[in-house]
């Protein structure tokens, strides 16, 4: 059984469809490491195959389009991830002189910064983890946390993001007293 090919118009009617899903799959991108403008081109790649795979007589597709771009995602993702990771590797030696003399200041900031977001609380970490590391939005975080709606959830957002400066101040007053 030889399969049709696709006129253009159906094939620009599906791709309508499966662009709906773009945020979703970025943001799924984004969970394993990827960056925005990578996870789009990840996205048109995975596109072209699904459209080559779907014109293919010898292909037979088991699983929904969407599902089979999302996995295409991910296969292709984990190959950008381990080019750039052989990459990284080979690029380790450096000159120790090269390195700037704020690098110090930024760590301990990093470790200052670590440190409060240890001391902000289980339900702070994750609406800052869903919002910045995920890139959820607001709608999303209230469902998922149980908030009464999105605006509750924006204003706790804000407490732990005070509460989070809060106590990185209070780190950097205890560092400048200790170093005094």
């Amino acid at each position: 059984m030889e399969k049709p090919f696709y006129n253009p118009q159906e094939v620009q009617k599906e791709l309508v469809v499966l662009y709906k899903y773009f945020p979703e799959v970025k943001r799924l991108l984004r969970s394993f490491g990827c960056d925005g403008l990578t996870a789009e081109d990840i996205f048109q790649e995975s596109l072209i195959i699904y459209l080559r795979k779907k014109n293919d007589p010898d292909f037979d597709f088991q699983l929904a389009p969407i599902h089979f771009i999302k996995q295409t995602c991910k296969l292709l993702w984990y190959n950008v991830a381990r080019k750039t990771q052989k990459q990284g590797a080979s690029s380790l030696e450096f000159d120790l002189e090269e390195i700037p003399d704020s690098w110090m200041e930024k760590e301990l900031q990093y470790k200052q910064l670590e440190t409060a977001l240890s001391k902000i609380g289980k339900q702070c970490k994750e609406i800052l983890h869903l919002f910045y590391g995920l890139g959820w939005n607001m709608v999303e975080i209230a469902k998922k946390l149980d908030f009464r709606n999105d605006k509750v959830a924006k204003a706790q957002k804000y407490r732990c993001i005070q509460k989070a400066k809060d106590l990185v101040q209070e780190a950097q007053l205890q560092v400048e007293s200790t170093s005094v």
